[in-house]
Order: C-alpha cells, then structure tokens, then sequence
C-alpha cells in the first residue's frame, strides 16, 4: 500500500489537472455558444441563395452556365481538408484524418492527380509524412473564422477552375449536428453541383415567378461565386464549432473521472492514515508494557 506522501501528491496532481479540465471545459463550451449562433444565422440565408440559384440554372442551357457549375472530366483533383489546430477533443481528428486518407485512396485509384490544402495542424503533421503533395496550409482560418478569410480562400480555389489547374476539388470536413455529436462529410466543393429538379422550400411543385434584372447570366457571374464563398464560410464554422463541442464533451469526461479517481484516493489516504494512526498506538502500547515489566 502506497504511503501517505505518495498519496497526498497525487490528490494534488489530480485536483489541479481538474482544474485545467473544468476550465477548459467551460471556454470551449463558450466558442461553441457562439459557433452555434453563427450557423443559425447564416443557414436561412445560404438555403435561400442556393434555392434562387438552382431555379436560375435551371432554365439555362448548357453554354449559358458559369463555368464554376459545369462538370469536367478529371485529371488533375485537389482535397481540402479541414482539422482543428489543437487536440484534446476526442476522435474528431483521428475520425476525419481516417476520412481522409480513405477518399484519397478512392482518388487514387480512379487515376487522378491528386494534391492537398490543409487547414488544421492536426492534418498538417499527419499528412507531412505521407506521399501526398501539400499545396497549401491555411492553419489560421480555423481558430479565428471570418467572412473575409472563407471568402479569400474560396476566391483562391475558384481560380483553380476557372484556369483549369484542377477540374474537380473535394472538401473534408467535419459537420456540425449537436454538442454531442458531429458527421464526417466528404463532397465536391467545385464544380457545384445544380440538380435538374431543385427542391424550392415553400413552393411545392410551383416554380416562383422571378423578374431578373440584369440578364440570367450576367445574374449568375455574381450569384455564384457568391454562394461558392457563403458556402466555405460555413463549412469552416461547422468544422469549429464541432471542434469545440468534442473538446467540450472531452473535457467533460476527463472531469468527472478526476472527481471519481479524487474520491477513490481519499478513500485510500484515509484508509492509510488510519493504518498508520493504528500502528502507531500499537507501538506506543507495546512499549509501555515492556517499561512495566
């Protein structure tokens, strides 16, 4: 049985990691508050340009369609993928890095060139030791989400397509669903994706009536990169605020098993106080027994 020093410093190694747990545990609990804000705010207004895009492309023909919304065949593919700078936030890097490493793989073998921008240090450093190409690391965008810098960065990768460096870019990321609980999403970030038969929230089977002012497609020159650059904007708070909601549930549990481990330990100092009190008084007896002989 450990001795009562022994005990004593790992009561206090373990209230002070609690301290650091619980604390931690409260500020991602504020990011996320104000991710899950963001995301609110921002979903009706990115469903309602996507809505008036898909009506528009629409009635176009083919020729009349921006470029950024036309499909190629593929030579040369890039893959963003969006991790957190940071750990201690559960499986949300190892899940999305093994996300990764699968969707690269299924590039591959399609016969694609495939290469990488990478937003996060946690991706950084994992796919530094592979045999990927890394074009570009973006580990800022991620602790400090702006319109400017979601909206530069996908200004960045529409000229990819546009000059047709790469006819295809693919994004990684992890969705955020609730506190607890986020989704790994592998999609095609460019060319967007227009379905033939959009779903118009509201209108049902009717087709509401749009008066275009100037012409559909000088409309479409500034409405897509519009919905391109809202839609990254999005992605990376989704990626932030499920960063925080792992490490907040993360931390949540490494807290309550310091208060469990903190409540066995007392237990065990009490029961080792009490051994040595005993064996104390032991001593003392025994040895003024051997006096009055």
């Amino acid at each position: 049985m450990a001795n009562l020093k022994e005990v004593r410093v790992r009561i206090a190694s373990i209230k002070s990691t609690r301290q650091i747990t619980s604390a931690m545990k409260m500020v991602s609990a504020s990011k996320l508050r104000k991710g899950q804000n963001a995301i609110t705010n921002l979903v009706p207004y990115e469903k309602q340009l996507r809505i008036t895009l898909d009506k528009i492309n629409q009635t176009l023909k083919p020729e009349e369609k921006n470029v950024l919304c036309l499909q190629k065949p593929v030579k040369d593919a890039l893959v963003i993928i969006v991790s957190a700078n940071k750990g201690l936030c559960g499986t949300f890097n190892s899940h999305l890095l093994k996300g990764s490493v699968n969707h690269l793989r299924k590039l591959k073998e399609q016969g694609f060139n495939v290469k990488l921008w990478i937003i996060g240090k946690k991706a950084e450093e994992f796919f530094r030791k592979s045999n990927y190409e890394i074009l570009e690391v973006h580990n800022e965008l991620i602790d400090h989400v702006t319109f400017e810098s979601a909206f530069s960065l996908a200004r960045k990768a529409m000229n990819l397509i546009e000059n047709n460096t790469f006819q295809k870019i693919d994004i990684v990321y992890n969705k955020f669903k609730n506190a607890a609980v986020y989704n790994l999403i592998t999609e095609q970030y460019l060319p967007m994706y227009i379905p033939d038969a959009p779903d118009v929230n509201g209108f049902g089977n009717e087709t509401p009536a749009y008066i275009m002012e100037p012409s559909r497609k000088e409309l479409l020159e500034e409405l897509v990169p519009k919905v391109i650059q809202t839609y990254m904007y999005r992605i990376l708070l989704d990626s932030f605020t499920s960063e925080q909601g792992a490490r907040m549930t993360a931390m949540h549990k490494a807290t309550d098993n310091a208060t469990e481990l903190l409540k066995n330990l007392t237990i065990t100092y009490n029961k080792v106080r009490q051994s040595s009190i005993t064996n104390e008084i032991v001593e003392i007896v025994g040895g003024a027994e051997a006096l009055n002989r």
